[in-house]
């Protein structure tokens, strides 16, 4: 890779990065139990999927950890633990792993969702155990608003995705070159 596109890929994956913090920490829902923040519901992961699906895995999970980390940053909410920024560097490394190496990058809406589906199942597995070790938070509370937050997403994002990809020509540009 030559030197212009490394300094493009980085602008990208800094844009990525502002992206996500904005998606996920000022323009989404948060819903609260008592001083702990249970659900968040947001698009902040899009621009780590993005990342992942036009520079690869590694790239989405750069852009994951470092939004988790400058977010907080930025914004804190709540006290800062590290659980929480590998789940985000997940959310941006298993769908690339998905999407390169098993769907050899090829786009369409199942492949997608798949892709999309797995990194936000790391979502609603990991995250509720770790507020509820750190926490306290009962399961039973935690659970049923992530699952159907999981299904909406899982449909949604897979079509936001298909449209980023296939209908903005940069970004399909990008897809090609790659």
């Amino acid at each position: 890779m030559n030197k212009k596109n490394r300094t493009y890929r980085l602008v990208m994956n800094s844009l990525f990065i502002v992206l996500s913090i904005l998606l996920s920490r000022l323009l989404a829902i948060r819903i609260p139990i008592g001083n702990v923040e249970v659900i968040r519901f947001g698009f902040g992961t899009i621009p780590m999927f993005l990342s992942a699906f036009i520079f690869g895995p590694l790239d989405g999970f750069i852009v994951g950890s470092l939004a988790d980390l400058f977010g907080y940053w930025i914004n804190p909410m709540g006290p800062f633990l590290p659980q929480f920024t590998l789940t985000s560097a997940l959310h941006g490394l298993i769908p690339g792993i998905v999407f390169w190496y098993f769907f050899k990058r090829r786009i369409n809406y199942w492949s997608l969702a798949i892709s999309c589906g797995l990194g936000e199942a790391v979502g609603i597995t990991l995250t509720p155990f770790f507020i509820h070790n750190a926490f306290g938070v009962p399961y039973a509370v935690l659970m049923p608003p992530r699952l159907g937050g999981y299904v909406l997403s899982f449909f949604l994002n897979a079509l936001i995705m298909l449209l980023l990809l296939t209908r903005i020509p940069q970004i399909n540009k990008l897809m090609e070159i790659e």
